[in-house]
């Protein structure tokens, strides 16, 4: 009976992996119901966190899971039926947390109450910053997580170089930087959104270091007068490893060849087949990396990130060797790369708009700025999702 049972299971647990197809498989099912048995009645956005999947598919997990009469809702989240209980006890054992509670895993217990003053420096500057432009793959940081950079960069005894360079800012980490550097230092941005400029500007005139801001499209190589001038790099690239691999390769071309630098970068949190990718880029590019911190960036919305990332910390091994030396002219963006066609209903007339590459529109974002091309309307609803064939 008890195999008759299991096996039963076994079919619909199958039946969810056809049905939500992910990269991890059976086991991504499975481990996605452990993680709502741990953490019953938590958001989707904290499934989503311990999953290591984007809170679009843990919602399809639980909507086939839902379906079986294994979890249901509550006033907060999903949790665990009497069968799927059952269910999950067929299949697993031990299934207890020992996460500290402190850190939560970042190997850092930052006293905030004694930083309040770069805190409300941090989140006034953040403020500043308008809506990430998604077509660039931006997740804006929260303030606590550009000084939690900085925090951990001072654990690892980094801030004593002298010399940073940050590909890609939206974060202003380097601002965070500037509040903590010695004032000998330099810091220098280098990034196409020149709106970052005016922000740094304000920021330079309460700090004592002056933050080199650089309107640079890294597609392009570094100006040759920038080149090995840097001790340290920290970026936060498009998530994908196109992005990865141009950016890292530029920052690359930064560090001094005087000795081994170091780098900093937040990526997104990927399935092990990525990650075994990103991996394989540093080592080509002769980084090695000496620390991985889980959760530490936190960003606003960024949903189908979980609004979570990854801290990797690397060293570069003399002589550096980037994997993109000259103009780079292929796809880089998680939109180019994996382009979708969005559709949204405007909640006045109730017409339906096509957002995405070769639209007249590319992203919400652009659409809410322009208005309803119907009725001018500002708000809207998505009512699916597709891949561009």
């Amino acid at each position: 009976m008890l195999l008759m049972k299991k096996l039963t299971f076994l079919e619909q647990l199958h039946e969810i992996t056809q049905n939500v197809a992910i990269k991890e498989g059976f086991i991504g099912i499975l481990r996605n119901l452990a993680v709502i048995s741990r953490f019953p009645e938590e958001p989707m956005r904290k499934v989503a966190q311990e999953s290591k999947l984007p809170v679009p598919i843990c919602v399809a997990i639980r909507n086939e899971f839902e379906k079986l009469g294994w979890v249901s809702k509550g006033k907060k989240g999903a949790f665990l039926t009497p069968l799927g209980h059952d269910v999950f006890n067929s299949f697993s054992g031990f299934n207890e947390g020992f996460e500290c509670t402190r850190c939560s895993g970042s190997s850092m217990t930052i006293p905030y109450s004694k930083f309040q003053k770069e805190l409300e420096m941090m989140k006034k500057y953040s403020n500043m910053r308008g809506k990430p432009l998604t077509q660039l793959d931006q997740s804006f940081a929260t303030p606590r997580t550009s000084l939690a950079r900085v925090f951990y960069m001072s654990q690892n005894y980094d801030l004593v170089r002298g010399n940073f360079a940050f590909l890609g800012d939206g974060d202003l980490t380097s601002i965070a930087l500037a509040m903590f550097a010695n004032k000998s230092s330099r810091i220098a941005v280098f990034d196409v959104d020149k709106r970052l400029e005016e922000i740094i500007d304000s920021a330079n005139q309460g700090n004592s270091v002056q933050i080199e801001f650089i309107e640079h499209d890294l597609r392009k190589p570094i100006p040759t007068e920038y080149q090995k001038k840097f001790d340290c790099i920290s970026t936060d690239p498009p998530y994908t490893i196109h992005g990865l691999n141009l950016f890292i390769s530029r920052g690359l071309t930064l560090l001094s060849d005087k000795h081994n630098g170091v780098g900093y970068l937040s990526f997104g949190v990927k399935s092990p087949i990525e990650i075994l990718e990103l991996e394989r880029s540093l080592v080509q590019m002769n980084c090695a990396i000496t620390n991985i911190v889980p959760n530490l960036n936190k960003y606003i919305g960024a949903q189908k990130l979980a609004g979570i990332s990854t801290l990797y910390r690397f060293e570069i091994i003399h002589p550096a060797t980037p994997l993109i030396v000259g103009e780079y002219k292929s796809s880089l963006y998680t939109g180019e790369i994996n382009p979708v066609i969005r559709t949204y209903e405007c909640l006045n007339c109730k017409s339906s708009i096509d957002l995405g590459i070769n639209q007249l529109f590319s992203t919400i974002e652009e659409l809410k700025t322009k208005g309803c091309p119907h009725c001018s309307h500002e708000f809207f609803s998505k009512i699916s999702e597709r891949k561009m064939e």
